[in-house]
């Protein structure tokens, strides 16, 4: 049929080559060439591969998906282990600060302790020098208000005893002490001797004790070695010394002594104090060497 291909069946091919004339028509021309194409030979199909080079190429893709894999695996892990190296890197840089401020908080913490044991210790000697000094303060506090009393004492007896009345009311008291036989010898300070002597109240209080000049029971001395507001009271049997000196020595003498037997008394509370302290500490001691104030009942027992 005009259009189908032309189809050469069970031709000869020889080796040469074919020459084809220029064809007439397209049609022949396409004839021509679709009946070379169909004579062509097919190509030879590709041989099967074998199981050894199947196997072969198997354990190649093996190796190198091993080797690609620990390539990953080796460079994950270098990763790594720079990672972790620098970890432990801060982590010992971390450790060394702390072991510094360690260091640093245990040599302020030692300073510390040694600055309050020193300020412990000092404050313990200056407690137990405390007493003794508190003592000497009181000593020395009592020896000023002593001399400070007696000043004014003496200054206020002094400023009584220059005037009339003083001088009138030493006299009386000195009188009315005085136990002795008359006559009676009066020495007084020559200032104080003319308004004695003159004092109405002074004489009433003489005579009533039966001294008088006119019963020649009483003699007025004049006398500079007494002082103004004193008096000496001299007879036979003796004397009955009224000076305002010597009353304020007396009155300092019994001072100091009141003072000796107050401190003599404190001594001997301390001392008390000392011996209860040490029988408690001697006690505490057996206490403990018995094994504690309560023993068990069997030990009771035995």
């Amino acid at each position: 049929m005009p259009g189908e291909p032309l189809i050469l069946r069970d031709a000869d091919w020889m080796p040469e080559a074919l020459k084809i004339g220029r064809p007439r028509s397209a049609g022949v021309a396409a004839s021509i060439a679709a009946a070379a194409h169909a004579a062509a030979p097919a190509p030879a199909a590709a041989p099967a591969p074998s199981a050894q080079w199947l196997e072969q190429q198997r354990r190649a893709a093996y190796e190198e998906g091993l080797k690609a894999g620990r390539r990953a695996a080796d460079a994950e892990l270098e990763q790594r282990a720079q990672a972790l190296s620098h970890e432990q890197a801060q982590v010992r840089e971390a450790t060394a600060a702390l072991q510094r401020e360690q260091k640093e908080l245990q040599q302020r913490r030692q300073a510390g302790e040694q600055q309050m044991s020193a300020q412990r210790d000092s404050l313990q000697r200056l407690l137990q020098q405390l007493p003794v000094a508190w003592e000497g303060f009181l000593q020395d506090a009592e020896e000023d208000m002593l001399s400070l009393v007696f000043e004014a004492v003496c200054r206020i007896t002094g400023e009584q005893a220059v005037s009339r009345d003083g001088a009138r009311a030493m006299l009386q008291r000195t009188v009315q002490a005085w136990h002795g036989r008359r006559p009676l010898s009066v020495h007084v300070h020559p200032d104080d001797l003319d308004a004695l002597q003159s004092d109405a109240q002074l004489r009433q209080m003489l005579s009533a004790s039966g001294f008088t000049a006119e019963r020649q029971t009483l003699r007025w001395v004049p006398d500079p070695e007494v002082q103004l507001g004193g008096c000496l009271l001299r007879s036979e049997e003796g004397a009955l010394d009224a000076r305002l000196e010597v009353q304020l020595q007396a009155l300092r003498a019994s001072l100091a002594q009141t003072r000796e037997v107050r401190r003599e008394m404190q001594r001997e509370g301390q001392r008390e104090g000392q011996r209860e302290g040490q029988r408690q500490v001697q006690h505490d001691q057996t206490t403990a060497a018995d094994g504690g104030p309560f023993k068990p009942a069997g030990e009771a027992a035995r």
